[in-house]
């Protein structure tokens, strides 16, 4: 195959030892491959592997710490992969160094394409049906939610923010915005900036004024003041009392991979379908 930098690559027929750079061990797994080191380590915990996966991988598994920091080299070469996979958006400048420990792809979709990538990476091993089959699940879990909470939500506005010391981020087409958004239907929100092309924006806390959504899922840092300011107090979303929380480290661990998207759409359903119940 050729990768994205036109570089020929040969695979081997069946790699028995693959080392995942990319942040796609969830869709391997679920395709039935089991990296022997990868870089789905927990963002808040980066010594652990991710929360979606530990579970699900064996003790022995390296662990090449987040997929969107600089990884180790000498981690990837002690692994002895016959196969190695990296991502387009982070580590392609250490492209030349893996390919000579190991044939190296390559896969040509940015860290927050989940789909596109488990597509991918379905058709690279010949497991194109374990993979519709998942997504056919994965889209029917969506529907009901979305069943259940557009009587609940009906026609009211939505926002995504994250928090952080000293502004926010708005996200608007990838991650949680695209659960919200795209996988539940769920009305966006006037005002909200046009995202860069990782899928949001970093505005002020005064620029949150004039969006002004009716709900919010707040994807909230440790650090996290907003309930000082009068700006965020007056927010209609605050003022109605429909906030949604989870962690940032949430955010990085579930939003931008198929396990974690998965858990992620169960957990944001319940949290507004709970809020409700008990409003």
């Amino acid at each position: 195959m050729k990768n994205p930098n036109g570089e020929e690559v040969v695979i081997p027929l069946k790699p028995q030892r693959i080392a995942d750079l990319s942040g796609a061990t969830e869709e391997l797994l679920l395709l039935g491959i089991e990296p022997i080191a990868t870089a789905n380590a927990d963002y808040g915990n980066q010594s652990e592997l991710s929360p979606t996966i530990k579970d699900r991988m064996s003790k022995d598994t390296i662990n090449l710490d987040w997929y969107a920091e600089p990884i180790n080299i000498e981690l990837v070469t002690a692994a002895d992969p016959d196969l190695i996979i990296l991502g387009a958006t982070f580590n392609t400048e250490m492209y030349e160094q893996l390919s000579q420990i190991a044939p190296t792809i390559i896969i040509p979709h940015a860290y927050y394409e989940w789909r596109e990538r488990f597509s991918f990476l379905a058709e690279l091993f010949n497991e194109e049906e374990k993979m519709k089959q998942w997504i056919a699940g994965y889209d029917a879990a969506a529907t009901e939610w979305k069943e259940k909470l557009a009587p609940v939500i009906k026609d009211e506005s939505f926002g995504m923010v994250e928090t952080y010391p000293n502004n926010i981020v708005v996200y608007s087409t990838t991650g949680s915005a695209e659960l919200i958004y795209k996988d539940l239907g769920l009305k966006r929100t006037k005002g909200i900036p046009d995202p860069e092309d990782w899928g949001g924006k970093q505005i002020s806390l005064k620029g949150l004024s004039a969006i002004n959504p009716d709900h919010m899922l707040l994807m909230e840092n440790d650090e996290n003041k907003m309930e000082d300011s009068n700006v965020w107090n007056n927010i209609t979303a605050v003022q109605k009392g429909n906030i949604y929380k989870i962690s940032n480290v949430d955010n990085y661990n579930y939003s931008y991979t198929a396990i974690g998207r998965l858990e992620l759409l169960n957990r944001v359903g319940q949290l507004i379908l709970d809020h409700h119940k008990d409003s």
